[in-house]
């Protein structure tokens, strides 16, 4: 018996075929300046900064002040900040916001069924999901930060400098034909945020194998779940034959009687998808592909740190 998943997967998947690949190339490189002017547009409206870093050390850049505390050394205390709190006897340090770089690792679901879109007027989930990785990555660059793909020829280096977004770009619009259905998680640095960006239209011991095998490495996960609005609300009526991207052939009679249950079975997905996540610590957003990507990345630039 199909999973709630695979059925939510067989609804919105059609067969596009296959197109030569000298135009394929060609509207690649066209769209590659678009993509990055895009991306820098949209990085630009996220907080400055390596993912907000606020965290302490010995930087050059003051963040807060806090109390003293017994056995720091005296030449560490603000005495001009100490001589105007309130407080009597108390004394501030000034800390600094640390400097070193971290890493930030993007995948982005190169998968079939990213190609798809219920209306001409809507970007693909792909074409979302390579906007959103790239201007996350920009973010990062802008911030000083490394960032790095996990799919195409750039997969697994961590680069830095506003520079290589394009390198980047052209990296994520041409992804391996043999890409594995998870990140390959040896090539995430230690210590780093990774960024998981799909439909995650998967079946559930999928996603718990997945989301177990980030757990397992030391790095923080975020989700970005990228759906179009016709996978969230099933609007169609008659008879209709549904040919999966991957796979499978699905002929469904009166779909006007089948919209309640398609909306509880997906509202149903996407909360094991958030509760699968908050269970081993990831974060999981949701993104509709016929709203302003804005929101949802300002939210996952929170989650990756930029409140602190």
């Amino acid at each position: 018996m199909k999973s709630p998943s695979d059925t939510l997967r067989s609804l919105f998947r059609r067969n596009r075929g296959g197109a030569s690949s000298a135009p394929a190339v060609q509207a690649e490189s066209l769209a590659l300046p678009a993509l990055v002017l895009e991306a820098e547009k949209i990085a630009a409206s996220l907080q400055s900064g390596v993912h907000g870093r606020r965290r302490s050390g010995a930087g050059e850049d003051f963040w807060q002040f806090r109390p003293y505390h017994a056995g720091e050394p005296a030449t560490s205390i603000d005495w001009r900040q100490s001589a105007r709190s309130p407080v009597e006897d108390t004394f501030w340090v000034r800390e600094r916001e640390r400097e070193n770089a971290q890493s930030l690792m993007l995948w982005c679901d190169p998968s079939p069924s990213m190609q798809w879109r219920s209306s001409d007027a809507l970007p693909t989930k792909a074409e979302q999901a390579q906007l959103c990785t790239l201007a996350l990555a920009s973010a990062s660059l802008r911030g000083g930060e490394r960032a790095g793909l996990l799919t195409g020829i750039e997969a697994g280096r961590a680069l830095a400098g506003r520079q290589v977004l394009p390198r980047l770009a052209a990296s994520l619009l041409h992804p391996d034909t043999d890409e594995p259905e998870f990140p390959r998680m040896a090539l995430v640095p230690a210590r780093s945020d990774l960024v998981v960006i799909s439909d995650f239209l998967w079946d559930e011991d999928r996603i718990d194998t997945f989301l177990k095998t980030c757990a397992s490495h030391p790095v923080r996960t975020h989700l970005l779940c990228i759906l179009d609005p016709a996978e969230r609300e099933l609007k169609r009526s008659g008879r209709i034959r549904f040919e999966g991207l991957e796979g499978g052939v699905l002929t469904l009679p009166a779909m006007e009687s089948l919209g309640s249950a398609y909306e509880q079975a997906m509202n149903a997905h996407l909360a094991a998808l958030k509760q699968s996540a908050a269970s081993l610590h990831a974060d999981c957003i949701i993104h509709d592909t016929s709203q302003n990507p804005l929101p949802a990345l300002l939210a996952l630039h929170m989650a990756l740190g930029g409140g602190r």
